[in-house]
């Protein structure tokens, strides 16, 4: 996945805005003077089981060892495909950086690649060879991240922690031919994506939009949607009831997250009003009051904005002055999982629930040996943010899959880690950063952390105990319903 600006959208995870609302939420942030990012990059560059309570060690949950421990790949073994040499692995890189509204804005993302790579090589490589981290800017614009796939297709192995919002014509990605000239696509490990992207067959992502993408075409489509959270606000607070807020900027949106909100609702928070109410990023706050109206009116106790994290801070600030004190639970996404969150909202955001599907790292990295590494590696937790987690989770993926192709004795080619995450990455838990997850199938996994801004601070909920997540198989639910 939760994964603003940002990754994977909430089918199984929580969202990550997309392209129409990412414009809408920087263009509050610029508003709200405060910016997502000050850095600058160049253009390009070479360089388990659960317990029976539900909460399972993190680290504990994977079978391979962690990135800081793994055994050094020595001995170089037979390839024949683009990006490999008989010393290198090259992989490429395409996220949103240097751009006009936000300069750096994915940064972070690239910097987490890299900083795998350098822990990695430091070990010996993979497969004997030298990972080289091929960085393309997509600048937010779509021409540009076409030229960035084709240039990738050409020269790259394969995409990985892929931060594009832009990504949307998938010919390029589908089409792209191996070294035989055969049309079997490039394999693109995203940090995050949206429709159509999240169902393209090529594209790889830790989330659960498998139902949703084999089901689509039917009537009604099938959801599994994660209602961890929900769980445990109905078994803290009895009666719950209140609105959820969706984003309107792009209409994938509301295909994807009105399914969530069901499954929520499904537990018993009943809906205030119409309950799901549709809002554009960029709204300024006076477009908050008919919102606020509706808590007021109904004494809500529950809300949820699915939208952005500005407009989280919009939400609670028009709250704070309309004197609402009505609600138990303010919930954001997980793009409120970010310093410019408090930094923007101060003390009327304190008390905000996000869910995460990774293990927070500003909490947890000293708990998870290939998460310090890489914490360490970044000089430190200013180094990291939400959406570079998402990027360094997919380097774990493509790490993994390279040893389990190398271990096999398979040729490493495009089609055999096509092969390898189709078929063998059936629990796959980046070392214990996620829960076992299914890359192949897409399908949700259970796991989860709930998190509360106390004091300005980010502090765990549920579990309490770093390096933990709750897998509870009542983290998921299954919805049917066709989105109006």
């Amino acid at each position: 996945m939760r994964r603003n600006t940002e990754r994977p959208i909430r089918v199984g995870v929580r969202r990550r805005a997309g392209f129409a609302g990412l414009i809408a939420a920087l263009t509050v942030a610029v508003l709200l003077a405060a910016g997502c990012s000050s850095s600058s990059s160049t253009s390009s560059s070479s360089p388990a089981a659960n317990s029976a309570s539900g909460s399972s060690p993190a680290a504990a949950q994977g079978s391979a060892p962690p990135a800081s421990t793994a055994p050094a790949d020595t001995k170089a073994g037979p390839a024949a495909d683009v990006g490999l040499t008989a010393t290198t692995i090259k992989i490429g890189v395409i996220a949103d950086v240097n751009n006009p509204l936000v300069p750096g804005l994915f940064l972070k993302s690239v910097n987490a690649v890299k900083a795998w790579a350098s822990t990695i090589n430091a070990s010996g490589g993979l497969d004997g060879r030298k990972v080289v981290v091929d960085f393309c800017d997509s600048k937010l614009d779509p021409n540009a991240t076409s030229n960035c796939v084709i240039a990738a297709c050409q020269n790259d192995f394969a995409l990985v922690g892929t931060a594009a919002n832009a990504l949307e014509d998938l010919s390029d990605l589908d089409g792209c031919k191996n070294a035989a000239g055969k049309s079997i696509g490039l394999p693109n490990l995203a940090a995050f994506a949206f429709l159509p992207e999240q169902c393209d067959a090529v594209t790889y992502l830790v989330a659960g939009t498998g139902e949703y993408c084999k089901t689509a075409k039917q009537s009604p489509p099938t959801y599994e949607v994660p209602v961890g959270d929900a769980q445990y606000f109905t078994k803290q607070n009895s009666g719950l009831h209140g609105i959820w807020l969706y984003d309107s900027d792009d209409p994938t949106f509301k295909v994807t997250q009105v399914p969530v909100f069901q499954g929520e609702s499904n537990l018993g928070i009943k809906k205030d009003g119409e309950g799901f109410y549709a809002l554009s990023g960029a709204a300024p706050q006076s477009a908050y009051t008919p919102f606020i109206q509706q808590i007021k009116a109904s004494g809500s106790s529950f809300v949820y904005d699915d939208t952005t994290m500005p407009s989280m801070v919009l939400v609670r600030r028009e709250a704070q002055l309309q004197g609402v004190n009505s609600v138990k639970v303010w919930e954001c996404n997980s793009s409120c999982y970010e310093p410019q969150f408090y930094q923007q909202g101060g003390a009327a955001v304190n008390g905000t629930y996000a869910s995460l599907i990774e293990l927070p790292y500003e909490s947890d990295y000293t708990a998870n040996p290939a998460l310090d590494k890489e914490i360490t590696a970044l000089g430190g937790t200013s180094g990291m943010d939400n959406n570079a987690m998402g990027s360094f989770i997919m380097a774990l993926l493509f790490q993994d899959a390279v040893q389990k192709i190398q271990a096999s004795g398979q040729t490493l080619s495009r089609q055999s880690l096509f092969s390898t995450l189709n078929n063998d990455e059936t629990t796959f838990d980046a070392y214990g950063v996620v829960g076992p997850t299914n890359i192949g199938t897409r399908t949700a996994s259970n796991c989860q952390v709930l998190i509360q801004l106390q004091n300005g601070v980010w502090k765990r909920v549920d579990p309490a105990t770093p390096g933990t997540l709750d897998c509870s198989p009542a983290n998921v639910a299954t919805v049917k319903m066709t989105v109006p």
